[in-house]
């Protein structure tokens, strides 16, 4: 691809961007006139935007002429919901929890095959567990990672399994601990992925959408006696109930349990 052409390429997506920002919370719908007189550009040019947008499902055009946002963009509000808006949601919970137990919280959600940490609350004593921030870690092992696993499509399970390379037994094994995480509500792990770290954790669920994100109390085994998983898993019980009834309330009135831009957006 020549520079020129290239730079036409990026000067069409830069514009496809800007015409979708155009549609917020107070602006759901516009007309072709709304988007000439805002982008003011050619009419041809946004016309050939609007087809492209319409073709890919970003772009959707109502029965009285007006656009509005397209059913491709509802993955894209769920993963944002998921990185901005739970985090906020989760962040005094996480902070009580922490001065409760002691113990660094973390807030974990899917990515991929793997799970990342998105929000962490360090514990204030001198020995303990933290983990990198953003960085993939594995599913098959870990609380977090049983507890996201654990209502998930077999089909999903198996996949994380071949990218890692874990075979049938394993995969048997994992299958009774998984069993194990549902039937109690919370998942303990210790040593599983590094010697002497032990965790607990537990799913936050969303209405249709199931297990979102997993919270987790983490730190040294030594200090994870049975007495204190138990303790740990109640107040872990307690937070994502907390947690359920808030993403409850932000989807009152939304069948399909997903939030677009603050406000409940049918599929």
């Amino acid at each position: 691809m020549g520079a020129e052409s290239s730079a036409d390429s990026v000067r069409s997506v830069t514009r496809a961007l800007g015409l979708l920002t155009l549609f917020d919370e107070d602006h759901p719908l516009h007309s072709l006139r709304d988007l000439l007189d805002r982008t003011e550009l050619p009419k041809t040019t946004v016309l050939r935007l609007i087809q492209t947008l319409e073709q890919c499902g970003y772009l959707h055009t109502r029965p009285d002429g007006r656009f509005c946002p397209g059913p491709a963009l509802i993955p894209l509000s769920r993963a944002v919901d998921l990185v901005w808006r739970l985090p906020m949601l989760a962040d005094g919970l996480m902070e009580s929890l922490r001065e409760r137990t002691r113990e660094t919280v973390n807030l974990y959600v899917v990515e991929g095959l793997s799970r990342v940490c998105v929000v962490q609350k360090q514990g204030p004593l001198h020995v303990r567990y933290v983990v990198p921030i953003g960085v993939s870690l594995p599913l098959w092992a870990g609380a977090s990672g049983k507890v996201l696993l654990a209502d998930r499509p077999r089909e999903f399970v198996e996949a994380v399994l071949r990218a890692a390379g874990k075979g049938e037994d394993f995969g048997a094994g994992l299958a009774v601990e998984l069993e194990r995480v549902r039937a109690a509500g919370f998942g303990a792990s210790h040593g599983e992925r590094e010697v002497g770290a032990s965790s607990v954790a537990a799913p936050i669920r969303d209405g249709k959408r199931g297990t979102v994100a997993a919270i987790t109390i983490s730190g040294p085994t030594s200090r994870f006696t049975p007495d204190r998983v138990e303790e740990f898993a109640a107040l872990l019980k307690e937070a994502v109930g907390q947690m359920a009834l808030s993403l409850s309330a932000l989807t009152e009135g939304d069948s399909s349990g997903v939030l677009w831009h603050g406000r409940a957006a049918a599929r």
